[in-house]
């Protein structure tokens, strides 16, 4: 693949000229030209209070139009610590040291092309299968047909999914099979530095019966980007019976990319997944998180740090979804503005009719660093079941002036004040990453947006 597929994003042309550039099976190269025609029949999103879903956020300055359907790979990949390799400090001895992080598997792709897969030899001797989701329709047809934007995120959700569905590329496959216990995190990088390009990346996760697996998702681009891009992000999880899933994506696209993206997770009878998002980078995100318990037992957990800074836009839409009785979950988001920074919140706990004994707790937090910066928030309750013990918290104000003075007293400089005020403010989530590797990047991240 060396060039573009074609001149314009939003045609059939490109539909089919892709699939083709690809040598897929019809089945899917029919999914492509039914979500196509969906697309253009669902209205484009007008976020702002007047439309029930969509606030706070505008589409009138993406020009979908201009953008690129495919965008091949550059010549050479940047430097992206894929080797794992940080220096940690050791508090004990007072010395540093550099160590080697472990992975199960690393899969990066560069603008709209897979350039690297590696997965260890203990998982392949296990039958995970991890892969380009493009590998996958060629090697393993049968589940990518089963699960595939057919029972989690489908087309019609809305009208960037429908447009993912016709012109998703690349993206990555994860298949683990029961009883298979994984303690490494497999990596996924999405990298891009090429302007009015288009990226729909695209993550797929099964794991069966009783398996265990982690994932980090990183969402990188080149600090020199300044033309529009678009990242249309889909991620489905299925968390069968007993199986345990913890996705992670720190989220850094550059200043210039319009990010609107999709996660949601299945849960059966006794399963956990749980959401660890850092939410940095873009002119704009709008980001749905869902987790939907199907099974009684089912624990769900999403857990995100949101910080715009210049006038950069981020909404989150988070749902947790009760379907059936005995289920938990937890959520809790906390965003830090500076700047001319925006934040738009909506928080729903949903309890269906079948869902008694409920027990659901939604909080989100919010830092002003900045008179200038905005947040709108609202979290809700949406109960149809009795028996039930659902609460949702919210707590907003400005960065406390008195720890600023505090810290000044110890000899630190304001923005180092209000840096290490930050840092523990977010601490709760960046803590929870597990490779040290990347959450030394979202320190770094953070110390930058003040700086």
């Amino acid at each position: 693949m060396t060039s573009p597929v074609v001149e314009s994003l939003l045609t059939l042309e490109a539909v089919e000229k892709l699939s083709a550039l690809k040598q897929e099976p019809h089945w899917m190269l029919e999914k492509r030209r039914e979500a196509l025609k969906l697309y253009e029949a669902l209205p484009l999103p007008d976020w702002t209070r007047g439309i029930r879903g969509w606030w706070t956020s505008s589409l009138k300055e993406l020009k979908l139009e201009s953008l690129q359907p495919f965008t091949p790979a550059g010549s050479s990949l940047p430097h992206l610590n894929l080797d794992g390799k940080v220096i940690i400090e050791d508090e004990e001895e007072g010395e540093t040291r550099e160590i080697v992080e472990q992975t199960a598997g690393t899969l990066v792709q560069y603008n709209s092309e897979v350039v690297q897969v590696e997965l260890s030899e203990e998982a392949l001797a296990q039958g995970v299968i991890f892969c380009s989701l493009d590998e996958a329709v060629q090697k393993h047809p049968a589940l990518v047909h089963e699960y595939f934007m057919t029972s989690n995120v489908k087309p019609d959700d809305n009208k960037f999914a429908a447009l993912h569905a016709a012109l998703w590329s690349g993206g990555a496959f994860l298949y683990v099979p029961k009883n298979v216990v994984i303690e490494a995190p497999f990596r996924v990088v999405f990298y891009a530095d090429t302007a009015n390009s288009a990226i729909f990346s695209h993550v797929l996760v099964v794991a069966e019966p009783h398996s265990q697996v982690k994932i980090i998702e990183e969402q990188l681009s080149a600090s020199n980007l300044k033309e529009q891009a678009l990242d249309a992000n889909i991620v489905e999880t299925f968390v069968a019976t007993g199986a345990k899933v913890e996705f992670y994506n720190p989220q850094d696209w550059g200043e210039s990319f319009f990010n609107y993206s999709t996660k949601r997770a299945l849960l059966k009878k006794d399963s956990i997944n749980r959401w660890i998002l850092a939410v940095m980078g873009s002119e704009e995100t709008r980001l749905d998180v869902e987790s939907v318990t199907l099974g009684e037992g089912a624990h769900a957990e999403a857990v995100g740090a949101i910080f715009p800074n210049h006038e950069q836009h981020l909404d989150l839409k988070v749902v947790m979804r009760h379907s059936v009785p005995n289920t938990t979950g937890d959520a809790l988001f906390k965003a830090a503005l500076l700047d001319k920074g925006q934040y738009g919140f909506q928080g729903k706990i949903r309890v269906d009719k079948l869902g008694r004994n409920t027990d659901s707790f939604l909080a989100d937090h919010v830092l002003f660093l900045s008179e200038d910066s905005k947040a709108d928030a609202l979290p809700s309750l949406d109960v149809d079941a009795n028996d039930v013990r659902c609460a949702h918290g919210q707590t907003i104000g400005m960065v406390d002036e008195q720890a600023i003075f505090y810290l000044q007293s110890r000899g630190l400089s304001r923005e180092e004040a209000v840096g290490l005020i930050v840092q523990g403010f977010f601490e709760q989530v960046t803590n929870r990453i597990p490779l040290a590797s990347v959450r030394q990047r979202m320190k770094e991240i953070i110390s930058r947006k003040i700086y």
